[in-house]
């Protein structure tokens, strides 16, 4: 039945990729794990003849990531959230990949995209599949780089408009396609970037000029190299790697709903002084 289940939600996820339209599955066949839903996702990747331009790492328990990794007095012992893996991963293929300033079409994704301003890793040497696993060292040793990113969020699982984005914030759904990766376009590296508190770093999002969000969040570099570690980890042990040269994103630091046919800047710095990336979705 477990077999069945993933053929199925795969092979949806697969055709909608494909043909268009969106994913609108009996509640029996919703995933019910992050296991499964990475799962669904490796086959739905194997159904698609696409090559993978970026990674995505995105967190379910920030405890993991963000400080000293243990988890905070408020969760209960055996508790779905103690269990649940701390991330998951999705993909961003080449042909949703665009360097800055990067250009859309609304009708390109299912549902009114969600524009997230964020940092990434860009790999200086490969990190493939092995059997041992890869120590934090090894892990920081790859990293060439941090570079700006947008991170375009959709899906194609059906969602209600009048509950979307809130369908974003669905974990095992999210996980099984591509961790909500709609697009991606890559940026400049940051200037000075070890020398910078990344976690507090300033960023903001503009629409033709006009503030339209600021840092909510950020991570330290020590802390990205912490996820990127665990999923290159988890990705090793089932049977992918990672290529010299690919970008990694590590989470959201500022994010809007995308306005059609507006220029989107995201500015990097109080004043933009450590550079902007671009994009239009008309």
């Amino acid at each position: 039945m477990q077999e069945d289940k993933i053929e199925k939600v795969s092979n949806a996820l697969a055709a909608a990729w494909r043909d268009g339209g969106s994913v609108n599955l009996s509640e029996d066949l919703w995933p019910t794990s992050l296991e499964e839903s990475m799962t669904i996702q490796d086959a739905f990747h194997s159904k698609v003849n696409e090559e993978v331009g970026a990674w995505k790492i995105a967190m379910t328990d920030p405890s993991h990531f963000l400080g000293s990794r243990s988890r905070g007095g408020n969760q209960t012992a055996g508790s779905e959230t103690e269990s649940m893996p701390p991330g998951f991963y999705g993909r961003y293929y080449k042909s949703v990949t665009q360097k800055s300033p990067g250009h859309f079409r609304m009708s390109d994704f299912r549902n009114q995209p969600q524009i997230e301003a964020e940092v990434a890793l860009r790999l200086g040497q490969d990190l493939p599949s092995r059997d041992t696993p890869y120590s934090e060292e090894e892990i920081e040793a790859a990293i060439e780089t941090v570079v700006m990113t947008i991170d375009v969020a959709d899906t194609r699982w059906y969602w209600d408009p009048s509950d979307w984005p809130a369908g974003l914030l669905d974990i095992y759904k999210g996980a099984a396609d591509f961790a909500n990766a709609g697009a991606l376009v890559i940026g400049d590296e940051i200037p000075g970037w070890r020398d910078l508190d990344l976690a507090e770093f300033p960023v903001a999002i503009y629409y033709d000029g006009n503030l339209v969000a600021s840092r909510i969040r950020g991570q330290t570099f020590a802390q990205m190299v912490a996820g990127l570690h665990w999923a290159v980890n988890l990705l090793s042990q089932r049977g992918f790697g990672f290529q010299k040269g690919l970008t990694i994103t590590v989470g959201a630091i500022a994010h809007a709903l995308a306005e059609p046919g507006a220029l989107t800047t995201v500015r990097y710095g109080e004043e933009g002084e450590y550079g902007e990336i671009q994009i239009t979705i008309a």
